[in-house]
Parts: structure tokens; sequence; C-alpha cells
């Protein structure tokens, strides 16, 4: 391998966006600690700082104003390592826990990687299992007008999916130059399925490594129908969800097959959602009000 291809624990950077943590994210940050030298908090918690982190030298904190949302808090994270000269960011929001060597097998990975292939990475990402669910994240792909959701198998190490979750990705700077950052306007949700989708119209792969896992909550609660367990999101975060998805839909250089897909499944999670889950009324409203606003592009914070 050409040693000067070698990514090293020194080059990476952490970025954790925080809103309203409570006692769980000094074990999330002592974690981050064992496999990164240095982190970088963006704090999108106007009332609450991140001062007991302060005096860490290798964790630099940021504090905002207001709630800028994740994409943009993700963005200045980025945007700080850059300036410190990293030359890849790792990127997490606070619910993800780390093994101890998480970033020493991450980087195994990529390097093997880099050197047995030529493909074109827009992002590299372990697995993830869900701690609401009880399952282990799945890989998503898409043929002609048809989603294939996969298990991951150990005994393939590697998988090509069409995009993977923003906690515990690594994505080098270089790639971030070319492809762009993360659409502030979406304030949260779909942020990481328009950034790979992006990535891809310019010929990147996303890869996800079967050897790595994190865990990770992806969800408030779960329900179960037809012995498949299902994250349960809030009103407000369906609202975000919907109102996300029909923006990305009008968007350049996104795969015309993958928004015909994904506004069918949009309708059958609609239907899912104010048939089976409680409070049926409310997420009707706040999924209606979604679609509105996507279709009249208004974005960022929901003021209600």
């Amino acid at each position: 391998m050409n040693k000067k291809n070698i990514i090293n624990q020194s080059m990476v950077c952490s970025i954790i966006v925080s809103f309203e943590t409570n006692k769980s994210f000094f074990e999330v940050v002592k974690r981050q600690l064992k496999n990164f030298n240095k982190i970088i908090i963006v704090n999108n918690s106007p009332g609450q700082t991140q001062k007991n982190f302060k005096s860490n030298k290798r964790i630099h904190v940021i504090d905002n104003q207001i709630n800028l949302g994740l994409a943009i808090a993700l963005n200045i994270g980025i945007q700080e390592a850059k300036k410190q000269g990293f030359s890849m960011v790792a990127l997490f929001d606070q619910d993800t826990i780390l093994p101890a060597n998480f970033s020493k097998k991450m980087l195994g990975h990529i390097n093997s990687f880099q050197y047995e292939y030529k493909n074109k990475i827009s992002v590299f990402a372990p697995i993830y299992f869900n701690e609401v669910t009880k399952t282990i994240g799945l890989m998503i792909n898409f043929k002609i007008l048809r989603l294939v959701r996969s298990v991951p198998k150990k005994i393939t190490k590697i998988h090509f999916p069409q995009y993977v979750i923003t906690s515990g990705s690594f994505i080098p700077i270089s790639v971030l130059d070319d492809v762009g950052l993360m659409r502030g306007e979406l304030f949260i949700d779909f942020i990481d399925i328009e950034w790979c989708l992006r990535a891809a119209s310019k010929g990147y792969s996303a890869v996800s490594f079967t050897g790595v896992k994190v865990s990770h909550r992806l969800g408030d609660s779960s329900f179960k129908l037809f012995s498949t367990s299902y994250p349960i999101h809030s009103p407000l975060r369906m609202y975000y969800y919907f109102r996300n998805s029909i923006y990305v839909y009008g968007l350049p250089r996104i795969n015309l097959n993958w928004k015909i897909i994904d506004a069918f499944r949009n309708l059958a999670r609609f239907i899912f959602y104010v048939s089976f889950i409680p409070d049926r009324k409310i997420y009707f409203k706040y999924i209606t009000k979604g679609y509105y606003h996507g279709l009249i592009k208004k974005m960022g914070k929901l003021n209600e």
C-alpha cells in the first residue's frame, strides 16, 4: 500500500451535533475520546452550554445561539475541521454509542479498501444496531421501480448501499469539496439520503463495512406489524421527513428511479401512520402540512 494514501487517526476529526443532552451524553463523549484525537461538539441547544467539555484540549465546543438544525450544525463542524487541517471527518449525532476500537477498525477497513478497490467513494460507514427496534439496520439498494432492503451479511464484508445514515459515517474533506456540504434548508431528516444521492450523481459510491458495528437510536419507539418492528418517530419528525422528501424530489441530479420508488413508499408510510399509530389525527395534521410545505418549498425550522 502506498503510505501516502494511508489515513491515520490524527487525520480524522469527529464531529458531534448535540441537542438538549442529558447525563448519558458524557458516556457518548467518553467513548468518542477513546476513538478520536480531536472532537468538535456543535451544540444546538440555546439554553444549554457544553462548558463541562471546554477544559479538555482535545474537544472543541461550538455553542450556537439558536437551534440551527442538524444539517447546518454538521456544516459548521466540517468547516471548523477543515480549518484545523483535517483530511477526513467522522459525523455523529448524540445517540450513537461507539465500541472502544471503532475508529481503529474503520480506518483499517478504509485503508484496505482503498488499496484493493479503485472505486470513487463518497462515504465509508459501519453497520448499526438500532436500540429502539433491536434490529440491525438494513442495506438499501434499488433496481428499476423496486427498492431492495437486505440484512448485511458478515460473509459479505463490503456492501455498496445507495445511501447510509449520517451518524458513524467517515467522509474525506476532498469529497465534501467536490460534492458540497449538507443542505441546510432540510434542517433535519433526509440530509444523509439527499447527500448520498447527490454524490452518486457525480459518480461516487457509498461503502458499508459489516465488520464494524455501532449502537444507535433510530426512532422514539417501535411498532410491530406482521412480525416486523418499525421505528416510530414523533409527529414533528414526520413533518420534516415528508416535507423534505417532497422537496428532494424536485431537486436536480437526484435519481428519477429513486424518486418514483420513494414516492410510493411515502404513500405507504402515510397510510401506516394514520391507520395504526396512536394520535393518528395529529400525525395526519403534521404529515399533510409537511407535504404542503415541501411542495411550496417552505423550508428550515418549523415555527408553530
